[in-house]
Parts: structure tokens; sequence; C-alpha cells
């Protein structure tokens, strides 16, 4: 990346995403709590876990909170996508992005202050994490645009420190 370019790229929760999660949580939701008003029977988890009656109930009653929960926490991160749009941004001194999904404003990290970068793969979802003496940030994939700016980002990111410090980074 030379000093005069600029990366930036928008960085939102993919909305489809966010309501074919709710979309399902919500349905989970629906049927265990439709399950815990309607039991009248015990429940064994995989052979190992025993429940009575009134612990299997419970069991589908705590399911369905969960799953309540789910569907509020992607309500507010497509909530939060619409009303705050943020980005992640790189210069030739610093790479600014959002501390996570539900911040209101960037964290500038100056490149000479970032240590190391890597890529983690969790449950086929790809993380940049970006390490500086400050601490840490991840960057989700799936909050970019498409997997291209996520290599792009990565690779000028590389590159910078790269030549800032003579060594490359993973």
């Amino acid at each position: 990346m030379s000093t005069t370019e600029q990366l930036e790229y928008p960085y939102k929760a993919n909305a489809w995403m966010m309501l074919a999660g709710m979309a399902f949580f919500g349905g989970c939701a629906a049927m265990m709590a439709y399950t815990a008003l309607t039991n009248d029977r015990g429940l064994i988890l995989n052979g190992i876990i025993t429940f009575t009656p009134d612990g299997a109930t419970r069991f589908y009653g705590a399911i369905a909170i969960v799953s309540v929960l789910f569907v509020v926490v992607a309500i507010a991160a497509l909530i939060s996508s619409l009303t705050s749009p943020m980005s992640v941004s790189l210069t030739a001194e610093a790479l600014s992005a959002p501390k996570n999904g539900f911040a209101r404003k960037r964290t500038a990290i100056p490149l000479h202050e970032i240590v190391d970068i890597g890529v983690q793969t969790i449950q086929r979802q790809r993380f940049m994490n970006v390490y500086h003496r400050g601490g840490k940030l991840s960057l989700a994939q799936s909050m970019l645009p498409n997997a291209e700016a996520f290599e792009k980002l990565h690779a000028a990111l590389v590159a910078s420190l790269r030549r800032r410090n003579g060594s490359a980074p993973t």
C-alpha cells in the first residue's frame, strides 16, 4: 500500500443473515416454549443426563429463553448496522475499525503499535486478529462486504507492516 492509497470498507452485520437467524431462533423459541407448556414427560439427553418431567419442562423453558435472547441480539445487531453504519479503514498511518459489532465509534490503531496479525477460522467463520500494544482487535470476514475485501485488507496490512518491520507477520 503506497502512502497515498487508502482502503475503506463498510463493516456491518449482513441483514439477510440476521433475518435468517431471527427466523430460525424465533422458531426454536416458539417450539421449545410450546414443548415446555405441554410437557408431561421426562427427558434423557444422550443417555447421560436424565430429567424428571418437571426438570425437562425447565430445560425446554431455558432453551426457549436462550433462543429468544439470540433473537434479541440479532435485532440489536441489525438495528445497530442500519442506524450507525460503521467502516474499517487502513491508511498509511493507522487501522481504524469498530472494537466490536455493536460499537458506535471506531478505534484507531497506529500501525507502529501493531505487533502481529493472524487469521483464525472458527466454524467456517474467518477472523483477522490484529495484535497491538493496547490489546487485540478482531475483524470478522462476515461483517465486511465479501471475502475479497477481507483478503485485500489483510494483504495490505501485512504488506505495510512488512515494509515497516522488514519481516512478515502471519
